[in-house]
């Protein structure tokens, strides 16, 4: 099992408080559930880089959650940020591996043997696939920051999102398109990786 090591900011408080919230609703149950993180949420895990207030996350058995399933807490900046578990997501109606869920990354600094709910993390070349299909400027972003972060490369992104798109059915034009875009996006990060690397090298030669 791969585990996750995040960025340790306040958002994971914030992450495991809200956890606390729905494991009350489910008090009694004997087994572990099976909570994987997605979206922006999961962007936030891996690089830090941007705070969203909605959390999508797809659960391994159908949960009755409490009204309301929100937490508020202080942001590294000092600022009050809010959390709130999106009870519409549904991960069915985006671009996604169909072993997106068996591949993601366990989160060991927010689990514990008492939770019954275990946090785990689409992997990075998951998580930007399951952004491929709705494309936004949001989207894009993302993508490309998990490139800068070096968590997934060009080719790696390609195979999965073309190995993903066999299960779907309907007009995948549109979405190989996307594909191919985001493919040269993130190609295009990692040759700037290299070449800014390559003249680092050089300047301290000299």
């Amino acid at each position: 099992m791969q585990t996750l090591k995040p960025v340790k900011t306040t958002f994971l408080e914030a992450i495991s408080a809200l956890i606390d919230k729905i494991e009350k609703n489910i008090e009694g149950y004997p087994f572990d559930i099976k909570m994987t993180l997605v979206g922006g949420a999961a962007i936030h895990m891996y690089c830090g880089s941007r705070y969203t207030e909605d959390v999508d996350a797809f659960f391994s058995k159908k949960i009755l959650f409490p009204e309301d399933v929100s937490v508020y807490y202080k942001k590294d900046d000092g600022n009050t940020g809010m959390l709130y578990l999106d009870k519409q997501y549904n991960p069915n109606f985006g671009l996604l591996h169909e072993d997106a869920e068996d591949d993601a990354l366990y989160c060991q600094e927010v689990n514990s043997e008492e939770r019954k709910i275990k946090l785990y993390v689409l992997s990075p070349v998951d998580l930007a696939v399951s952004k491929i299909s709705r494309y936004g400027t949001q989207d894009v972003e993302d993508i490309e920051e998990l490139a800068r972060h070096g968590l997934i490369d060009a080719d790696s992104l390609n195979a999965r999102a073309n190995d993903a798109l066999l299960d779907y059915v309907g007009n995948h034009q549109v979405i190989k398109h996307s594909i191919e875009l985001i493919t040269e996006k993130v190609r295009a990060i990692e040759v700037a990786k290299k070449t800014k690397s390559v003249t680092w090298g050089v300047s301290l030669k000299r």
